[in-house]
């Protein structure tokens, strides 16, 4: 074990030192706009998909039956998400001639580095399964608390779920990390670490402090495979897991 974390160390510092090698360290124009379109991103995801903006245009447009409005004011901060996390910054990439293929959207990277994603499933999972006993724990998931109502509605709001974190990985692992790549090579994980983890302040200390080690990771692996993939399904994985132990723990989960 120790000589295997001997060459995990050794291979990381590697990789980290030939993308110093091949980056510029300077912040030119490209890299301040995406930092600027980052901010603007960030803020539209916050405030775009809150719930008075919903209850605003819910109540104009009469479309929610009202057994579902909690569910369709979070199927509309996913989308909030997509706009802030994918449409901002892929208006900006195509404005700034970037291919979007370029940015971790392949699969073939995953099949390379699958590997790695399993082997931190593994803990992260039984981790999930330690804290599902945690009131606090319970008290934040399943964010849709009526998911415990049908299998209609967990399905439902997993699917949502899962597309949003694919809005979050494609914003923080790739535009993010792949727009600022050329000037600070690995380095960009920094920066991408510091908003990764503040977006996660809302939930408890434990998960924010989390975040840091995994969006080192996550940001690690994806520039190494040029893949986001392994990150969507990592994440989507362990969330389907919190909201389930969560909902068996309240003795809430949907009748069989």
């Amino acid at each position: 074990m120790v000589q295997i974390i001997k060459r995990m160390i050794h291979q990381v510092s590697n990789d980290y030192q030939d993308e110093s090698n091949r980056s510029t360290g300077d912040l030119r124009g490209f890299e301040w706009g995406a930092l600027i379109v980052a901010t603007i991103g960030l803020t539209v995801m916050n405030f775009a998909g809150s719930p008075s903006v919903f209850l605003y245009l819910a109540k104009v447009t009469d479309w929610v039956p009202s057994a579902y409005w909690e569910l369709a004011h979070l199927i509309f901060w996913v989308g909030a998400c997509i706009l802030g996390y994918v449409v901002i910054p892929v208006i900006f990439l195509k404005a700034t001639r970037r291919s979007l293929s370029d940015y971790y959207l392949s699969p073939r990277g995953l099949k390379g580095h699958l590997k790695p994603y399993v082997l931190l499933f593994i803990p992260a999972s039984l981790l999930v399964f330690w804290v599902s006993f945690w009131p606090e724990f319970q008290a934040i998931y399943p964010f849709y608390s009526l998911a415990g109502r049908s299998w209609f509605d967990l399905i439902l709001w997993e699917l949502a779920y899962g597309v949003q974190f694919l809005a979050l990985e494609f914003f923080f692992r790739a535009f993010l990390l792949e727009s600022l790549r050329k000037a600070l090579g690995m380095g960009a994980i920094a920066v991408m670490l510091i908003p990764y983890c503040m977006i996660h302040f809302p939930k408890t200390a434990a998960e924010s402090l989390g975040s840091i080690i995994a969006g080192l990771v996550l940001g690690y692996l994806a520039m190494k495979g040029r893949s986001i993939w392994g990150g969507v399904l990592l994440h989507w994985l362990i969330a389907i897991e919190m909201d389930v132990l969560s909902l068996i723990q309240r003795g809430q989960a949907p009748p069989w």
